[in-house]
């Protein structure tokens, strides 16, 4: 979303930077990419995603009207002009507005030693995700976690019912797929045969991503015993870098940045990008409260298979195909 945002505002090659990490190849094709998943986005079944993201630039810049119309009629979400004179003032402007946003549960994206009297542009990004399963777990269980380098017991959550479910050998895993109510949004666990296996699956993934679509593709519904541990993760993520392993790279380069068509008279570059993530797994979902999912039918110990993710694993949160959330689960110490 940050890159799409950014691209509206681009030319000549900074544009054809951002297309490409985009996937797209025209400026007129950022709409059709972005609106659409937004749109279904704010209005899942069963679901809400609660989204920050918004581009500051000086106080006293002079907005191409067309580039702040485009990033609000696509992106929800206007260029705030705000002082940077005052750091302090302005990490609470910003955490205040990600706060409101996001319900409170994201916050302090930002520090003031993060805002520069000199800065150009600051880009912020922070989704939230919350949704009900279409079975809430009913059952809790000690069982043990093994991380790389410690155990430790943990109340896990387990639920009996049909899932679709794969192995993967390329990938040396299970995979099994948990819907959220409507079916529309999944959150998908990929859990290495071996304990020690999560490395080795991350490498695969890196130069194979296909062997995981190819996996996904040949999932099949199996009657399953699912044993997962609740969890929260909140991360933090500088996307300078990330963005710099994607290939864009002039939009923070001032000599290079051909961000013209954000602020009149003026060239900009990304000085801070700020991006962060939060994401609560129980036995409801991802909200807290009253379970209103449908429970599950008991099935016999013949009928089902073990699925006990009790050792490192990948997860990622899926909504019509499109990956919202990834991350891994690794040591539930910290």
């Amino acid at each position: 979303m940050p890159l799409g945002k950014l691209a509206l505002g681009a030319e000549e090659s900074t544009l054809e930077e951002l297309l490409s990490a985009i996937g797209i190849t025209k400026k007129s094709m950022i709409s059709g990419a972005f609106k659409p998943m937004i749109t279904l986005l704010r209005h899942l079944p069963g679901g809400k995603l609660d989204i920050a993201s918004k581009i500051y630039v000086p106080i006293n810049s002079h907005l191409y009207r067309k580039f702040n119309d485009e990033s609000k009629a696509i992106f929800d979400y206007s260029v705030k002009k705000i002082n940077f004179e005052f750091p302090t003032f302005v990490a609470h402007q910003i955490n205040s507005w990600v706060s409101l946003q996001t319900n409170g549960v994201i916050k302090d994206i930002i520090s003031s030693a993060d805002v520069l009297p000199s800065t150009s542009l600051l880009l912020i990004n922070a989704v939230y995700f919350s949704g009900k399963w279409n079975e809430a777990f009913e059952t809790f269980k000690n069982v043990t976690f093994y991380g790389p380098n410690s155990k430790k017991v943990l109340t896990m959550m387990s639920h009996i019912s049909q899932y679709n479910y794969t192995k993967s050998k390329g990938l040396k895993a299970e995979i099994i797929k948990i819907p959220y109510k409507g079916y529309l949004a999944e959150f998908v666990i990929v859990l290495p045969t071996s304990r020690t296996g999560l490395p080795y699956l991350l490498n695969q993934l890196r130069l194979s991503p296909e062997i995981l679509d190819y996996a996904m593709d040949n999932m099949v519904p199996m009657k399953t015993e699912l044993t997962i541990p609740k969890f929260k993760i909140e991360s933090d993520l500088n996307l300078n870098e990330m963005y710099h392993k994607m290939g864009v790279k002039q939009i923070f380069e001032k000599s290079h940045s051909q961000l013209t068509k954000i602020v009149r008279d003026e060239t900009v570059y990304v000085t801070t990008a700020k991006h962060k993530a939060f994401i609560d797994v129980h036995e409801y979902g991802t909200e807290a409260g009253a379970s209103s999912g449908v429970v599950g039918s008991r099935l016999t110990q013949a009928e089902k298979i073990p699925f006990r993710a009790d050792h490192p694993f990948l997860f990622f949160i899926i909504v019509k195909g499109q990956q919202l959330f990834s991350g891994t689960f690794v040591n539930p110490n910290n």
